[in-house]
C-alpha cells in the first residue's frame, strides 16, 4: 500500500528520518512502543492520504490501535 500511495515527489530522506526517530523511541520505550501513523489513511473509508512526510505522526500504540484506520480531525 505504501509503495502504491507514495509519489515520486515525496521526501524519501524526511520519511525515512521520521522512521529512524519512532526507532529511536521504541529503544528508549520497549520495542512497539510508538508506531509511524498515517494522519489521512493510505486506504481510508471516507478520505485516502498519501505516503509522505506531511502525512506521517509518531504516535503511542496504544493511541494509534485506537484511532484504527481513521481520519480523527484535530
Amino acid at each position: 500500500k505504501k509503495k502504491q500511495r507514495t509519489p515520486i515527489w515525496a521526501d524519501l530522506d524526511a520519511i525515512r528520518l521520521i522512521y529512524e526517530e519512532r526507532a529511536d523511541l521504541n529503544k528508549k520505550h520497549g520495542v512497539g512502543a510508538y508506531h509511524v501513523d498515517h494522519i489521512i489513511p493510505l486506504q481510508g473509508k471516507t478520505v485516502s492520504g498519501l505516503h509522505v512526510e506531511n502525512n506521517l505522526q509518531i504516535l503511542k500504540a496504544s493511541d494509534n490501535l485506537k484511532k484504527s484506520n481513521n481520519y480523527v480531525q484535530q
